[in-house]
């Protein structure tokens, strides 16, 4: 298997990403779309090229007879799925951004600077593929890092003391659990195991494996959102929807589950343990947003706390898999390629009411049906579809969730299962009182223009969102325990 088209799938965001802080206007438009759409198409041909093989791939470039393996990458059916996915989003969500960051925007009109946000948005990209793909702890942390610097940035492009202080919360939770769990994982495998790849994560004690495994439960719990340390997510909508959208859907939130999915595929077997610890946190999580949608009028934020419980529902599936079961981890990547494409959805039609309404307020918004229909029917899908409704994609990966519980031996294991029902079921009502308001009343105004553009993105998410389950099931189900 040649990784050479991976490779270059992360190295041209990440060389080229930084050229876009010295340009501007159509010039950066150009540039930027040049150096996604190259980026999506060389993963798009090392895919192609990976269906015809299968199989896990281990190639090392880097190695040292005291540290062992320092870089590589791992070409299988996780990263592969999604390493994908956040190529795909990532170039709709960056087209999308070409006419919302505009003077027309009414909300937030932008002049000049376009390249700034880019730039962030592209290594964004690229740091996180690169972390996708990565062999070795120490690669993990890096990109890791880069993946929080490049949110700092997208979080605080509009430079309000609000933006500002929520981009620095944004870089330092996610921090501090890199500090607590990726730098001791990085230290262990230093000075105990002579070897920093993931492969060597099964020859620890299991007192050290349940050590390394709840550091990098907190630094995946930060990145995500997760209880205790969850704020810092609904303040980052600070930032433009389709940095909002891709830090969602394809990027931070979704990273944090890929990195324990990851860590939990390599470690096998895991002390019991880490299973109580982490069933409390995801538990906890996802009882705080049940009592939150009710209190949010604001789009982004309601969307923000939703996000927060659909990573909790994927930190589900790596529950069991902590427990032996590999349709633990097919359920969590299920769960992550489905909902990529439609919070996708979701954020960018919360987009069109900055763009058309100048508001994020849902009281202040009615008649989408009448006013822009396809706004409409993106808005009444996505809150349906992130509730789990038929038949956008997130109704198969809960299902499959549900399916495979076949590792759940003590009651204590069905706690996550019914805050999941119980989740979906109270973000249901909420969505289909707003849906009513929204979407099935009569305007407050005589008309609302959204760019032929951005309409045509909502149209391909509304697509993605509806064949994604079975465009990804191939590779979910071949997704197994490594090493």
């Amino acid at each position: 298997m040649d990784a050479f088209p991976f490779l270059v799938s992360f190295l041209i965001p990440l060389l080229f990403g930084p050229i876009l802080f010295k340009l501007d206007g159509r010039k950066a438009d150009v540039f930027m779309l040049i150096a996604v759409v190259s980026s999506f198409l060389a993963n798009l041909i090392g895919v192609l090229e990976y269906l015809k093989v299968g199989g896990a791939h281990h190639i090392v470039y880097l190695e040292t007879s005291s540290l062992g393996e320092v870089y590589g990458v791992i070409i299988d059916p996780m990263s592969v799925l999604v390493g994908f996915v956040v190529s795909l989003a990532g170039v709709l969500f960056l087209l999308y951004a070409v006419d919302y960051m505009s003077e027309r925007n009414k909300q937030h009109p932008v002049y000049s600077d376009k390249g700034r946000f880019y730039a962030w948005m592209v290594i964004f990209v690229g740091a996180t593929l690169a972390f996708i793909y990565s062999s070795t702890m120490l690669q993990l942390l890096i990109f890791f890092e880069i993946m929080g610097l490049a949110c700092w940035g997208v979080v605080g492009y509009y430079k309000s003391s609000k933006a500002e202080r929520a981009a620095y919360k944004a870089l330092l939770v996610p921090n501090f659990g890199a500090m607590v769990g990726l730098y001791t994982a990085v230290g262990i495998g230093i000075l105990k195991l002579h070897d920093l790849s993931l492969y060597a994560l099964q020859n620890l004690s299991d007192d050290l494996k349940l050590l390394v495994f709840l550091g990098i439960m907190v630094a995946a719990f930060t990145k995500s959102a997760q209880f205790p340390l969850y704020s810092w997510l609904p303040d980052a909508m600070a930032a433009p929807t389709p940095a909002s959208a891709f830090l969602h859907g394809a990027a931070m939130v979704e990273m944090g589950v890929y990195l324990l999915a990851r860590v939990t595929q390599f470690m096998q077997p895991i002390p019991e343990t880490a299973f109580y610890v982490m069933l409390v946190f995801v538990s906890l999580t996802l009882l705080i947003t049940i009592l939150y949608y009710p209190l949010q009028k604001d789009a982004k934020r309601l969307l923000a706390y939703s996000t927060i419980a659909e990573a909790g529902v994927m930190y589900v599936g790596v529950l069991y898999a902590v427990l032996g079961s590999a349709y633990g981890l097919q359920a969590a990547m299920f769960q992550l390629a489905n909902h990529a494409f439609v919070k996708g959805l979701a954020f960018l039609t919360a987009g069109t009411f900055s763009y058309a309404f100048g508001t994020l307020d849902m009281e202040k918004i009615k008649g989408l049906g009448k006013l822009v229909p396809v706004v409409g029917a993106s808005w009444f899908l996505a809150l349906l579809g992130l509730a789990g409704v038929p038949p956008l994609g997130l109704f198969f990966s809960k299902a499959y969730l549900f399916m495979n519980a076949s590792s759940i031996t003590s009651w204590v294991g069905w706690i996550p299962l019914f805050l999941v029902l119980a989740d979906a079921t109270v973000f249901l009502a909420v969505s289909l009182g707003w849906i009513k308001r929204m979407v099935f009343s009569e305007p407050l105004q005589e008309s609302a223009e959204v760019s032929p553009l951005m309409r045509f993105v909502l149209v391909v998410l509304i697509v993605l969102s509806i064949v994604a389950p079975f465009l990804s099931v191939k590779l979910v189900t071949q997704i197994g325990f490594m090493g």
